[in-house]
């Protein structure tokens, strides 16, 4: 099963937005007028001493794309769960939309030279060298951020749920959870955040999770699942004597209860 984790909350916050659209237009202007790879000075001067002016109008460029794109982001981060995998790909969409424009302009610039198609390639290749620094140090250090904010909230009514590796990646209110369900070596926490039920993948298993889970009142109605007693409006069982819980929230699956927990979960009804 593929592991789609939710970005933290902290990637989509004012001051890591501003830090995302200012370090990378930057860290291209001072990278490229004063460790000057041969390759891309070679390009951005055009044998007429023009790299610092390209450079500075392709940092604006940058400049540019980065606003639209993290304003975007900022926006719909809070309307759907933004996954680790999708936001990969956002940064990845960054890079090449960066390079699409910068080819752009460098064709203008080279008077039809060079096909558009073909300054495009360089554009996105030499872009992705360069600005694959920046990116990783602002991701590792909001991450660590992320992880130290998580670690400092004290309220015995939030659940920490940490992965394998004992690192808080999901900070909820006990009262949001719905239900969780294991999936191979992931469990499924189903929860609600305001109007909208949402999903987080976490690295971990029933057993590692089941003191926390006790603590908080949810308790397990099935080998693979766990509820939350708190949302659930009745217990069904149908012809087969198969039985399962109906949630309170619209639109969601019934849950199966193993007869081996009915009768404890009946009794939190």
């Amino acid at each position: 099963m593929t592991q789609e984790t939710l970005v933290p909350m902290v990637y989509t916050r004012l001051s890591c937005v501003m830090s995302y659209i200012l370090l990378i237009p930057t860290f291209f202007l001072v990278f490229m007028i004063l460790y000057r790879p041969e390759r891309a000075v070679a390009f951005f001067d055009m044998g007429k001493g023009m790299l610092s002016f390209n450079v500075t109008i392709v940092s604006c460029i940058l400049l540019g794309v980065m606003i639209l794109s993290r304003v975007l982001m900022a926006v719909t981060a809070h309307r759907w769960s933004l996954t680790k995998r999708g936001w990969i790909g956002w940064q990845a969409g960054e890079v090449v939309a960066m390079g699409l424009f910068t080819a752009l302009y460098m064709t203008l610039m080279y008077h039809g030279q060079y096909t558009y198609y073909g300054v495009a390639g360089g554009c996105i290749m030499m872009l992705t060298a360069v600005l694959i620094y920046p990116y990783l140090m602002a991701g590792w250090l909001w991450r660590e951020m992320g992880q130290r904010e998580l670690a400092e909230v004290d309220d015995d009514s939030l659940m920490r749920f940490r992965n394998t590796q004992k690192q808080v990646k999901l900070l909820i209110a006990s009262s949001a959870v719905l239900y969780i369900e294991a999936k191979e070596n992931y469990v499924i926490i189903h929860y609600k955040d305001g109007d909208k039920i949402r999903e987080y993948t976490l690295r971990s298993s029933m057993v590692a999770l089941e003191g926390l889970l006790q603590k908080h009142g949810i308790v397990r109605c099935q080998r693979s699942y766990y509820i939350n007693p708190v949302h659930v409006k009745v217990l069904r069982k149908d012809k087969e004597g198969m039985i399962s819980a109906e949630l309170t929230t619209p639109n969601q699956k019934a849950i199966p209860v193993s007869p081996k927990y009915y009768e404890a979960l009946t009794a939190l009804l």
